[in-house]
């Protein structure tokens, strides 16, 4: 399982020390061995959560250079959150769902692992309030299959940092929400959407990162 891992995210480029790597198989273990009791992943085979929870979450790592702080909206079991905030200690990850098992379990998690760089929160997104985070505004608004890119946006936005960025991890497809987001896009005043379109490394399962950034003027 450990090569799984490991050669999964070499075919990107991506290495990570051998201490991270078994935190992030403990997270995944727990993330299965909790699955059998409450619903928190319809992946039950270990190593398909390998390439499609792990390495697909970690797929972010190219994209937090300069990022000091994230917010994960509608996190679940706590991804892609927590496996960045393993991979990236001195990363700041706000972990959000409405979800009270989801919730304890990403609770359990951050005692588990002793997560001091991860914040859980347990509150719908659009009613999330100021006081019950850590600070005010975030470098990175990520969301993993949460919502469609208008909705996520308009979540996202008071959250961001000036020349902050929304990353919205998709499957095949997530560039056709574009077109239904432009009024958005432009109200809100992000640049124009980048598009990353990548095949996850053992199924070739597709996937899309729609990456907005704020306009700081």
């Amino acid at each position: 399982m450990v090569k799984s891992l490991i050669d999964g995210l070499s075919q990107f480029d991506l290495q990570l020390s051998d201490q991270v790597i078994q935190k992030e198989l403990a997270f995944l273990d727990e993330l299965l061995r909790w699955n059998q009791r409450i619903n928190l992943t319809s992946i039950k085979n270990r190593e398909e959560a390998i390439e499609k929870h792990l390495i697909d979450s970690l797929l972010l790592l190219p994209h937090l250079d300069e990022v000091e702080n994230l917010i994960d909206l509608g996190s679940g079991g706590g991804l892609p959150g927590i496996p960045l905030a393993i991979a990236s200690p001195l990363l700041q990850v706000a972990s959000i769902d409405s979800v009270g098992k989801k919730i304890n379990f990403q609770r359990h998690i951050k005692r588990f692992l002793s997560l001091e760089n991860l914040q859980i929160i347990q509150s719908r997104a659009e009613e999330l309030d100021q006081t019950s985070l850590e600070t005010e505004s975030f470098d990175l608004v990520v969301a993993r299959a949460f919502t469609a890119l208008e909705p996520l946006l308009e979540l996202a936005e008071p959250w961001l940092k000036p020349g902050g960025r929304v990353v919205a991890m998709k499957g095949p497809g997530g560039d056709n929400e574009l077109s239904s987001a432009a009024p958005m896009i432009v109200q809100n005043k992000f640049a124009e959407p980048l598009l990353f379109s990548y095949k996850l490394p053992f199924s070739q399962a597709e996937r899309q990162l729609l990456i907005l950034k704020k306009i700081t003027s």
